[in-house]
């Protein structure tokens, strides 16, 4: 019996340990950022030509887009909160301020899941007279990639990566759209790395044509720091 109870200690300590560890490389994992995009992430100020757009306040220059059975966007503490949709599937908002580019751009938030189990915090985008969406958290919280590439959604296409985000922590994200190609991170993953020469880019299925557009599906997602910068010969 004592023997018996020894082994069952040992199991249960080399089962915490490995835990520990785990989760030790998760957090190490998760808050580095790539030596790739430091000149572009979220970590820096606003500067060197980045345009705020969202003002931590309100909902200025945004737009609730009615899927049917959205939640109610608001703000609170300087971020843009995106409800568990009510009855729906989806809650998001789309930009309506100055005109934005359709290529040569960069855009970077930072996003975290509070509630709910899926995409958290979405982005729909032009590129060209095409768009896409930048998916992570999806399909049940382990989808990561780039809706949709010539017919394939996120979930069964070459940008296809499987892995999950940690609820409430805070993740940078960044998208860059060239003439040539997109490219994406979230936290440390680059989760977009494509040429974009031959390819049709479009929507998902249900999802209408509403610009710049953020959105949460079946979950709680919020957002902060919004910021665009324009590309030139120089950057």
């Amino acid at each position: 019996m004592k023997l018996k109870r020894q082994k069952y200690i040992i199991q249960i300590v080399i089962v915490l340990t490995i835990i520990c560890v785990i989760s030790f490389v998760c957090m190490k994992h998760e808050y580095n950022v790539p030596d790739e995009v430091s000149d572009l992430s979220v970590v820096q100020d606003i500067s060197d030509g980045w345009e705020s757009m969202f003002d931590g306040k309100t909902l200025a220059n945004w737009e609730i887009v009615q899927y049917g059975g959205e939640g109610i966007p608001y703000v609170k503490n300087g971020t843009l909160i995106l409800p568990m949709p009510k009855g729906g599937l989806m809650t998001g908002v789309c930009w309506v301020g100055d005109s934005l580019p359709v290529n040569n751009y960069v855009i970077r938030y930072e996003a975290r899941r509070v509630e709910g189990f899926d995409i958290f915090a979405a982005l729909s985008f032009p590129y060209n007279d095409m768009y896409a969406s930048l998916i992570f958290g999806g399909w049940g919280g382990i989808v990561n990639g780039l809706s949709c590439i010539d017919g394939y959604d996120a979930s069964e296409n070459e940008t296809t990566q499987l892995f999950s985000q940690t609820d409430n922590l805070w993740y940078p994200v960044l998208l860059c759209v060239t003439t040539d190609s997109i490219r994406a991170f979230v936290g440390t993953e680059q989760v977009v790395d494509i040429s974009t020469a031959g390819k049709e880019l479009h929507l998902r299925s249900g999802l209408s044509d509403t610009g710049f557009t953020l959105w949460s599906y079946m979950s709680t997602g919020e957002i902060r720091d919004i910021c665009i910068k324009k590309l030139t010969s120089d950057n």
